[in-house]
């Protein structure tokens, strides 16, 4: 089993998500001797962090309910959406409220959007599929997908005929924002690191949040998405969380619980 007792180096080690929507984070994150990013996806950092091998992340909200007893916030920071995602998307071969019996295909990418899932399909929708698979089956009726994956799906889609986009279905149901991830910090980290890390953060994100139009452009050929679009993207998102987001939160927190979903 791997140790969950973090590096005795003084380097802080942070976790970078290589979604777009993280870049208003990340794009020019100043490193040094004090810490190194690693890359990796949602649930891949997420892995890195339970096993200890991280300081800091932008963690899956609902990792961040597994790992409290050893995280904590960094900050207000986090990502959020008040109505659409646009990048946590169910795209199906029938509407939504017809995937009874269906099976279902969830990236692997994901944990948060996972279980927000089967929350909008099985308690708001009672929708019941007959089971959820990670990676794409070919019997698949309908496949969750994320991040830049789900906006690139949306673009170019011409598998699956409808598309139900999981920030909204939250937003209808519950009539809040929806939380997708929150910075952590270890508890256990140096005091200074966690005011340094903070302070990177803010930084980083007040400086980017002026370059939204700079960050589409460099990503849209990547994606094959044009800049305008992807620029309109990013600024849906929420990334200072307040008192709505962190209502929401809860609300999320207590729907996991009741139905026993971590």
């Amino acid at each position: 089993m791997p140790s969950t007792t973090p590096s005795k180096s003084t380097t802080a080690r942070v976790a970078r998500v290589p979604f777009l929507n993280s870049a208003p984070y990340f794009h020019g994150f100043a490193t040094g001797e004090r810490w190194e990013l690693s890359e990796g996806s949602p649930r891949a950092c997420a892995a890195q962090a339970a096993s200890g091998e991280l300081t800091a992340a932008l963690l899956p909200l609902v990792e961040y309910f597994r790992l409290e007893d050893r995280f904590e916030r960094l900050g207000p920071f986090g990502i959020a959406v008040r109505g659409r995602a646009q990048s946590a998307s169910l795209f199906s071969l029938k509407p939504i409220r017809q995937l009874d019996g269906a099976v279902i295909s969830v990236t692997e990418e994901s944990s948060t959007t996972a279980i927000l899932l089967r929350l909008i399909l099985e308690q708001k929708l009672h929708v019941t599929p007959a089971k959820y698979v990670r990676g794409i089956p070919a019997e698949a009726q309908a496949r969750l997908a994320i991040g830049d994956e789900a906006l690139q799906l949306a673009h170019a889609n011409t598998r699956w005929p409808f598309e139900a986009d999981m920030g909204f279905e939250w937003w209808l149901w519950q009539h809040q924002p929806f939380v997708f991830a929150v910075w952590a910090v270890r508890r256990d980290a140096d005091s200074a690191i966690k005011r340094e890390l903070e302070t990177a953060v803010t930084r980083s994100l007040g400086q980017n949040q002026k370059k939204f139009g700079e960050i589409s452009q460099d990503a849209s050929a990547r994606l094959n998405i044009p800049a305008p679009k992807l620029e309109a993207y990013l600024k849906n998102f929420v990334y200072r969380l307040s008192a709505p987001e962190e209502e929401a939160i809860k609300t999320f927190r207590k729907l996991v619980d009741e139905h026993h979903l971590l």
